[in-house]
């Protein structure tokens, strides 16, 4: 479904709910390689250049009180990039029913050991309810001192059910960062190029990490480049704010994901429905973008009403231009 084509006729940027945070740091357009299992387009005999011909964007939108906001229209949204308004979106609608790229990550750590069966049983739970084998697909990863795939992706509930119940590691170190950085480049960048799926990871950890390679902004790049939304799930008592929730907060925040906090192993199961109905109720915008200039534009979306409402996108894209060596 096409969108009008917006004027300048738009009130104040006050006026409208945004998912801007001018406190978050910036994230660098420029990734450098620091470990070597990571696969990157430098074949010789080659030369690759990619832009991105349109910036392709899912958000939610929830009113002051959580509750999902389902029938926006075009006229409702703004999108700035790079601070600029774009005047025309190719394509807007509700996006409930793109096959789903998913991928579920367990930290299996010390710190979080003695809620694993009980993650494992949330976890089977959620993929039961929400995997469609006709058009999705999803892996199992597991990290503590070291990343693991157990289950590579598959639309097969009973492999994956499998591997969630295998998963096991010695818990010494966390390697956070290294396991979301790996499932986006090794397992999500290149699903399905060029049809439009929905990415997402969920990660259920506390948030600390202790020995990846990769940093926070390795890991939020990476989702970015490949528009992969983050959803993380902790668990910990009502009112506590551990140095962890932070880190999940940015993750979230920058990809367009989700916090959820469980209050104890209990309640897990509300923390997935939770997941499942934000993955769900989605809008989907295209257009194209403002500038053609490689490297990281900055992405802010704001919505007219309902007033005080939480915008759940992420906060920007990469236009990419790389070359291979050539011969």
């Amino acid at each position: 479904m096409g969108a009008p084509e917006f004027s300048g006729s738009f009130p104040s940027p006050g006026g409208y709910a945004s998912n801007r945070s001018p406190a978050l740091p910036p994230v660098p357009s420029v990734i450098e390689p620091a470990v070597s299992n990571v696969s990157l387009s430098t074949t010789p005999g080659y030369t690759i250049s990619r832009t991105v011909p349109e910036v392709r964007l899912q958000f939610t939108v929830a009113d002051e009180h959580g509750r999902l906001v389902q029938n926006l229209t075009p006229g409702d949204i703004r999108i700035l990039d790079d601070e600029s308004p774009v005047a025309k979106f190719q394509d807007f609608a509700r996006d409930d029913n793109l096959p789903l790229r998913l991928g579920i990550l367990l930290d299996v750590s010390d710190s979080v050991k003695r809620v694993l069966p009980e993650e494992k049983a949330a976890a089977l739970d959620f993929l039961d309810r929400i995997l469609r084998p006709q058009t999705d697909r999803a892996f199992v990863m597991a990290f503590g001192g070291n990343v693991q795939l157990w289950q590579a992706a598959t639309s097969d509930r009973a492999r994956l059910a499998q591997a969630v119940n295998r998963v096991q590691q010695p818990g010494w170190g966390t390697v956070l960062y290294d396991a979301l950085y790996s499932a986006c480049v090794d397992r999500l960048r290149n699903a399905d190029d060029g049809v439009l799926v929905h990415r997402a990871i969920v990660v259920l950890t506390d948030g600390n990490d202790t020995h990846s390679l990769r940093t926070l902004r390795d890991a939020i790049a990476a989702a970015q480049r490949s528009e992969i939304q983050i959803y993380a799930l902790t668990v910990h008592k009502k009112g506590l704010r551990p140095p962890g929730d932070a880190i999940l907060q940015l993750l979230a925040d920058e990809t367009g994901g989700g916090l959820f906090v469980a209050q104890s192993a209990k309640e897990l199961q509300g923390a997935f429905t939770e997941i499942e109905q934000e993955m769900r109720t989605q809008y989907y915008v295209s257009f194209p973008p403002q500038q053609a200039t490689p490297g990281f534009h900055a992405l802010q979306v704001e919505v007219r009403s309902p007033q005080n409402a939480q915008v759940h996108a992420r906060r920007g894209y990469y236009a990419m231009e790389s070359v291979a060596s050539s011969q």
